[in-house]
């Protein structure tokens, strides 16, 4: 399985990155909006990870790019956040969302979990 983690914060990257392919995922990081639309044109993922704050473009923007475009119907994008208030997981579920996990809520390991049971 290959997932695109779309996070600006490298330390959490770092960390996620890791805990991933500690149990066999193959992730590939970005950091800006505009590097995961990039990303999501030349790798054949399964999950991306995206979180809502990054530079250049919103996640939210991301989000409504790929499920606009529908040359992905395959990539599950799942939100993962600091911003989890009921109007932002409203948000992403309305711009196509498959998924919303608060990153203050979950650790690296139950954020890996969390991925494992989408994926079955």
């Amino acid at each position: 399985m290959k997932i695109i983690l779309a996070e600006d914060d490298s330390m959490t990257v770092e960390i996620y990155k890791k805990k991933f392919e500690e149990v066999g995922f193959e992730v590939v990081t970005v950091s800006t909006g505009k590097e995961a639309l990039r990303c999501v044109e030349k790798e054949k993922a399964d999950l991306m990870l995206l979180d809502m704050v990054l530079p250049e473009m919103s996640g939210t923007e991301v989000l409504k790019k790929i499920k606009k475009d529908g040359k992905n119907a395959g990539l599950k994008v799942v939100v993962f956040s600091n911003l989890d208030s009921e109007d932002d997981k409203a948000e992403a579920f309305k711009s196509g969302a498959d998924g919303f996990i608060p990153k203050t809520e979950h650790t690296p390991s139950e954020l890996v979990d969390k991925v494992k049971e989408i994926f079955g």
